[in-house]
């Protein structure tokens, strides 16, 4: 099976669940081909639900996003506001 980099980027309180070793908010990582954005997420415990905002290279991405060679995945909690 082949496998495509991606890059995850957590924001606020979602940087919590970076590894350790990540560079600032974001970790470069392999994946196999097809993975999507939320099992990305999911592979870190990033809680996936309506509360977190899904972006894929800077736009608003569903979690059944598939990723592509070089993505960057963000992701950060939705926030009110007014």
């Amino acid at each position: 099976m082949s496998e495509i980099t991606v890059t995850l980027k957590l924001f606020a309180t979602l940087r919590r669940y970076l590894p350790a070793e990540s560079q600032g908010m974001a970790h470069a990582l392999r994946v196999p081909t097809g993975t999507e954005a939320g099992e990305v997420l999911e592979r870190f415990g990033v809680p996936v639900d309506d509360g977190v905002v899904i972006l894929v290279n800077g736009r608003t991405a569903s979690r059944n996003h598939v990723l592509e060679e070089e993505d960057v995945v963000a992701a950060f909690p939705a926030m009110a506001g007014g």
